[in-house]
């Protein structure tokens, strides 16, 4: 069987990827001319895989399926095949190739057979973090780590790699008040400046509507004496 895998680690400690999980379809037609039956078979030698979304992979050499990530949850990639968690600051990855984890349907028939089980297996990986990749035994590439083990060749204990990890949002009393429950200054300066125009507005209209009276005249002055008139005298 072959296994091959391209996960990538989001920030947020989500995994987007595939697993492809196939046999030989010439395998499989030897065990059982039925394909489909003859695979699922072969898949219980085959330790608990993360979940996901599995569709039905077939090539014209190849049967087997595939199972797609998209945003899924870190914590759906601590399995018996595939162990991917967060360590505090760091993202660890493992792979272990036990062979007592693999095989164990053949194991049951005749226990040497686990051992060979595994080492025909073949194994081509690829794991992308959002930090720098600090340790592995595979091939670095920037932030990624690969590995490609091919059948019939004696396998590693496990494939392994610790990347850093982007701090997690902060959780201080300080972070929360701000984030959540600060009080809103800038809504209440706002609102009550609307307020003010609001106001301002409302007297203009009111003035406008009911203009000031005018002024009431004063006492009129007494006439004078008539033009020509001789004074008093």
């Amino acid at each position: 069987m072959q296994l091959n895998m391209g996960l990538t680690v989001n920030a947020d400690d989500t995994v987007d990827g595939q697993l492809l999980l196939t046999a030989q379809k010439s395998v499989l037609t030897a065990r059982n001319k039925n394909i489909p039956l003859a695979f699922a078979e072969l898949r219980q030698n085959i330790p608990a895989l993360p979940a996901g979304e599995e569709t039905l992979y077939q090539d014209d050499t190849f049967y087997g399926s595939q199972i797609s990530y998209r945003k899924a949850p870190l914590a759906g990639f601590d399995t018996e095949s595939v162990k991917l968690v967060r360590d505090g600051d760091l993202y660890r990855f493992t792979l272990p190739l036990d062979p007592k984890k693999y095989g164990g349907k053949v194991a049951e028939q005749n226990p040497q057979n686990q051992q060979a089980f595994l080492k025909l297996m073949s194994f081509e990986i690829s794991v992308t973090f959002p930090g720098r990749v600090i340790d592995s035994n595979g091939t670095v590439n920037g932030r990624s780590v690969s590995w490609k083990v091919d059948p019939n060749q004696e396998k590693p204990a496990e494939l392994r790699a610790v990347a850093e990890a982007p701090p997690r949002p902060s959780t201080s009393p300080a972070a929360a008040e701000k984030d959540d429950g600060g009080f809103p200054w800038l809504l209440v300066v706002g609102g009550v400046l609307l307020l003010l125009v609001l106001a301002a507005v409302g007297v203009l209209l009111v003035r406008r509507r009911h203009p000031a009276a005018p002024a009431a005249p004063g006492p009129t002055p007494p006439p004078g004496p008539p033009a020509g008139a001789p004074g008093p005298g």
